[in-house]
């Protein structure tokens, strides 16, 4: 059986499960990424490609279980390096059905009765792309750096010993000369 795509109608599902591919394309992800830190901001680097299985539970339920990965660049916020960021991410969603109420003000659940794992979706369709978009997003860091990247350095701002203690202010100098004779 053919996988389904990131859009699809909901009576395409089962209480089995059926598995999805697709990608988001890299203009997709510059107008998602556009801004987030400035000027310095996020690069869409390649599409990134979504794959999973999706199955429907409870009626108008739809449980999703997918991986989104690509790689995103970015320019540190320290020493302003060009960086690149490899996402990889695995995700276990719950998408319900959006029903149309009239629900004032004084009906709405407060911030803390909604549940951050519960999207919804409108319709007979399901579209898992902007659902997957927003779980790129937020696992992005806010400041990016070259800590965020295994094994990288900012290396402008790394400093020796002896350019740190050029820098000390004199009235602590005799604590950096015990500190010295206890090492």
């Amino acid at each position: 059986m053919k996988p389904l795509g990131l859009k699809f109608r909901l009576e395409e599902l089962s209480a089995e499960g059926r598995a999805f591919k697709g990608e988001l394309t890299p203009e997709v992800l510059a107008d998602a990424l556009e801004g987030i830190v400035g000027d310095l901001g996020y690069r869409s680097l390649s599409p990134a490609s979504l794959e999973g299985t999706a199955y429907r539970s409870g009626g108008t339920e739809v449980i999703v279980d997918g991986r989104i990965s690509t790689r995103v660049g970015f320019d540190c916020v320290r020493c302003l390096a060009s960086r690149e960021f490899p996402v990889d991410l695995r995700r276990d969603l719950v998408l319900v059905k959006r029903t149309p109420t009239s629900v004032t003000e004084e009906d709405a659940p407060d911030d803390e009765e909604l549940d951050d794992d519960i999207e919804t979706f409108d319709g007979d369709e399901v579209d898992l792309s902007d659902v997957f978009r927003q779980e790129l997003l937020v696992e992005l860091p806010m400041n990016p750096s070259c800590d965020h990247i295994e094994g990288a350095t900012c290396s402008k701002i790394e400093q020796s010993d002896e350019a740190v203690e050029a820098q000390v202010d004199p009235r602590w100098a005799k604590l950096l000369e015990l500190k010295k004779k206890m090492n």
